[in-house]
């Protein structure tokens, strides 16, 4: 139902199989025509505000963006820019895909095990603004002219990220109580499942099943993660979905709920009720009157 594009349809004249693309912000060209918002990503995509201040708008979730902010958005968020970029926005936003990072020769699994990328229950930015940290600014730089070069060095340009995304997962160790590695990586793998699986009455026990661990201890990982049992989580995502369904798509609260798997609308219409304090039906009008703001 969203579209999801790849970084070729955002940069005009370039190969359309690229994996990496890095450009200033003052000089970031409109976007093409042919890019309906609120969309998905098939990359990941940085963006690093120095000057000026941008809204990003990531599944429900509003953040501004000031000097010294650096913000992340994962592939399959939905998501779209604000209207409300100020004219003195100076910084850069830096796109690649997993292939990129992998092809020279970085071990497949180390994207996964940085708790900032596909992980949308931790903070999705981090503010430099109380810390020094001029050598995130310095990689960006580097990054940027490399990119730009008559002749750009692709191995160059997979160290630098490399070296870069390094250190911006030392930042977040220094800044929060991060979990171990292993329970980050069955986090994210059950999140995995869950995007696959939510609208199919999976139950707590058959995600444990699939992990090879019990409930009880699949609960232990994401109170630990994100501070929410796992039920909670599976109902989150649910509400989310029916949230995304009422606001981008025609299909009647009756459709809705027998897509999400519910037994009747009924029971759809009480479960969102209580998550949201609202009807399907007053949150559809409520945000269809706010997208024509």
């Amino acid at each position: 139902m969203f579209n999801s594009y790849a970084i070729a349809d955002f940069v005009r004249g370039v190969n359309p199989t690229i994996h990496f693309h890095i450009n200033r912000l003052d000089k970031m060209p409109p976007r093409p025509p042919h890019i309906v918002c609120p969309h998905k990503h098939l990359f990941y995509e940085l963006v690093l505000v120095l000057a000026g201040e941008t809204i990003q708008v990531v599944d429900y979730q509003t953040y501004t963006l000031k000097k010294d902010t650096l913000f992340f958005i994962s592939p399959g968020q939905l998501h779209f820019w604000h209207k409300s970029d100020t004219p003195s926005i100076r910084g850069y936003r830096l796109l690649f895909t997993e292939q990129f990072f992998i092809e020279n020769g970085h071990d497949p699994s180390f994207l996964f095990k940085l708790v900032y990328l596909d992980n949308v229950y931790q903070n999705p930015y981090l503010d430099f603004s109380k810390q020094e940290d001029a050598l995130i600014f310095d990689y960006f730089d580097l990054l940027y002219k490399e990119f730009h070069r008559a002749h750009s060095n692709t191995k160059a340009l997979q160290s630098l990220l490399f070296l870069m995304l390094s250190e911006i997962q030392r930042l977040f160790e220094q800044q929060m109580n991060l979990p171990q590695t292993h329970y980050l990586v069955l986090f994210k793998t059950f999140i995995q499942l869950l995007e696959k699986h939510f609208a199919e009455k999976w139950m707590v026990s058959d995600y444990a099943k699939s992990l090879y661990i019990t409930p009880r201890q699949l609960n232990r990982i994401t109170q630990s993660i994100a501070n929410q049992s796992v039920i909670n989580i599976i109902q989150n995502r649910i509400i989310l979905e029916s949230k995304r369904l009422l606001t981008f798509s025609d299909l009647s609260v009756g459709a809705i709920s027998e897509q999400l798997g519910f037994e009747d609308a009924a029971y759809f219409a009480r479960s969102f009720r209580k998550s949201t304090d609202c009807s399907p039906s007053d949150f559809r009008i409520k945000m269809h009157d706010k997208c024509k703001l």
